[in-house]
């Protein structure tokens, strides 16, 4: 059996921890269950949080834009710097001032996300995906424009996410292909649902009612930790 999840709203609190239910993980691995983390993060946030839960496993970066699968690596979507001269090229040809993320001041970072002081330079460091915000009213021709050239965008609550070449549903799939068994997948926005899709169990938090996903209305750890419990509930039944 493998859980394949979120980070942000699922396993990790608002100080971006899971450590109130490390017992409850760790558990899961000594029964054999692989936890796959499928995240918009970056690899060294991911191996932070590895290192924090001492376990490791496969687990999907920016989107799917980098695996980590059976110590291979395998890099999947544009690098960075691509989207970054693209973001900057439009912005220019479109008089739209934007800020992005892996440029802003970590003092920034903290204000509009919160993050601990450790984990904004992980944030930062970033391989297949920008996130960026308007300094001003939001520009709809501008997302657009970035659309028109194959990339993904959605809004993460701070920041625009940009990428492209990968999704979370394709990295799923990629994983899935060596590790087979029954599948869990929680998350908790539509940039997971591609995930959830590829899952026997989907489970949707913050979310009052879905026809497709196991609906449950709460977030963060405790309520991951409930969530997974009925899954396996209802799988050995």
């Amino acid at each position: 059996m493998i859980i394949f999840t979120d980070l942000d709203n699922c396993l990790l609190d608002s100080s971006y921890s899971a450590i109130s239910i490390i017992d409850f993980t760790h558990h899961l691995i000594d029964k054999g269950i692989i936890i796959s983390i499928i995240s918009s993060k970056t690899s060294p946030e991911i191996d932070f949080f590895f290192k924090e839960m001492e376990f490791s496993g496969p687990y999907a970066a920016e989107n799917g834009g980098f695996i980590m699968l059976n110590g291979e690596k395998k890099e999947l979507a544009t690098r960075s710097e691509i989207i970054k001269r693209d973001l900057r090229n439009i912005s220019k040809e479109m008089n739209v001032e934007i800020e992005l993320f892996s440029e802003m001041k970590s003092k920034k970072v903290k204000e509009l996300t919160g993050l601990p002081d450790h984990l904004i330079p992980l944030a930062k460091n970033r391989s297949f995906s920008e996130p960026f915000r308007f300094t001003s009213a939001v520009n709809q021709d501008f997302l657009e424009e970035i659309k028109s050239l194959g990339y993904t965008i959605f809004w993460g609550g701070n920041f625009y996410q940009v990428y492209r070449g990968s999704s979370k549903g394709i990295a799923v799939k990629i994983i899935k292909e060596k590790k087979n068994g029954f599948s869990i997948g929680v998350g908790d926005s539509t940039n997971d649902y591609p995930m959830l899709d590829e899952c026997d169990y989907p489970i949707l938090l913050r979310s009052k009612k879905n026809k497709k996903y196991k609906s449950f209305e709460g977030f963060g750890p405790l309520i991951w930790k409930k969530a997974v419990e009925q899954a396996l509930e209802e799988r050995y039944v």
